[in-house]
């Protein structure tokens, strides 16, 4: 990735970019349910003013997504999959590349919210772009040391699922622009998740980069998997790639695949062992064997209700295996378990699985059947985690 120079010109055309993402945004949620939208919220990287965007011919392309709240009464019911499509279709057309997701809830339930990372960052940097302007003054305050660790360990896992998708689409799994691009927002995600478990955790990728720094160049570092001084200026580099699309040093500074997944494990295993109050040497199945016991029957049992009406005819076709995995574990650490396995071998080489291990793989997802036939590959197992993520996982605290 070549930096190039930005002149006043370009700011003025990226802006303007940025600018038309919120408002066709904005036109489409609006339109969904006319007067009954009570407000819009730009959340995310936009929200943060930390999106970051390419030129790509005589258009734009988003590195990451646009994400839009809306929030709407109980009645109101929005089928977000296909507003996120018609927004990307329409920015689209004005030669504009961008993911967009669309999430919606009521003033019941930002109300009742609970401490965790979406939370805080949509109360502290999530924008208001259309609508009640007062509308997030709605959520409880909470500090960030009330956050859970847990959810950080979450929030890696979940990157950790979108890095496979996009390596399993991937054609060349070679070092290209797009793998270093997937290893800065990796660091990224493993630089909230550290902050989260020592109760440091900051809102933005900047205010993350700089607390990493000083905390390594403090007299007392707090304890880390990874070294921290490593870590903090490995952070500061994917930064400053994430924001403005290029490091102040050479990529091949970065580290490679292998590695990162490699640091990824050692900060997934040091979380768990905080989380549970253990060692980090047991087993990845035995720390996700006790994070399963620490569950509660109830929250196991929600997941479980959600997924058989979401998903009735699947399950009366998977009864039997369904049943079995009720007993075993939730959705959610069943999915992470899954991730887990197949990310932490650190490459699209299926050599270094066999058929019979990544069928092992499949067994235990409920969608287990529907995307491998015949000769289970990596990159099937990768795009059923993903289906299985985006069915049972993306959208649930459960």
């Amino acid at each position: 990735m070549v930096s190039q120079e930005t002149h006043p010109k370009q700011f003025d055309e990226l802006d303007a970019a940025k600018a038309l993402i919120a408002s066709e945004g904005v036109a489409v949620c609006v339109a969904s349910a006319g007067n009954k939208v009570r407000a819009v919220v730009l959340t995310g990287s936009f929200s943060r003013d930390e999106a970051t965007l390419k030129r790509e011919g005589n258009g734009w392309r988003v590195l990451g997504d646009a994400t839009f709240l809306v929030i709407h009464p109980p009645a109101v019911k929005l089928d977000t999959a296909k507003l996120g499509a018609e927004i990307e279709s329409r920015l689209a057309s004005r030669s504009i590349k961008c993911k967009t997701v669309v999430v919606s809830s009521t003033p019941g339930a930002l109300r009742i919210m609970k401490p965790h990372i979406y939370a805080f960052e949509l109360r502290e940097r999530g924008v208001v772009v259309w609508g009640d302007r007062s509308v997030l003054g709605l959520m409880p305050r909470f500090t960030a040391a009330e956050i859970p660790i847990e959810d950080g360990w979450w929030f890696l896992c979940n990157r950790m699922i979108e890095q496979l998708k996009a390596a399993g689409e991937e054609k060349q799994p070679a070092e290209t622009e797009q793998v270093q691009y997937r290893i800065a927002k990796l660091y990224l995600s493993m630089a909230a998740c550290y902050l989260l478990a020592i109760g440091q955790y900051k809102p933005s990728y900047g205010d993350r980069a700089r607390h990493l720094l000083e905390l390594a160049n403090s007299p007392s570092p707090p304890g880390s998997p990874i070294c921290l001084l490593r870590f903090s200026k490995l952070v500061s580099e994917c930064t400053a790639l994430k924001l403005q699309g290029y490091t102040a040093n050479d990529l091949a500074l970065l580290p490679k695949w292998d590695d990162a997944t490699s640091d990824a494990e050692a900060l997934w295993r040091w979380t768990l062992g905080r989380i549970l109050n253990v060692g980090p040497q047991h087993s990845r199945s035995e720390l996700l064997r006790r994070m399963r016991m620490r569950q509660p029957l109830v929250s196991r049992l929600k997941g479980w209700v959600r997924a058989v009406l979401k998903y009735p005819t699947v399950f009366s076709r998977s009864s039997r295996q369904w049943a079995r995995l009720i007993c075993h574990s939730s959705p959610r650490y069943l999915v992470y378990g899954a991730a887990s396995e197949l990310f932490f071998r650190g490459s699209h080489e299926t050599e270094r699985f066999g058929s019979e291990e990544l069928a092992a793989i499949a067994k235990d997802l409920p969608l287990s059947k529907f995307r491998v036939h015949g000769q289970p590959t990596w990159r099937g197992m990768a795009a059923l985690i993903a289906d299985n993520y985006h069915a049972f996982v993306e959208s649930t605290r459960t």
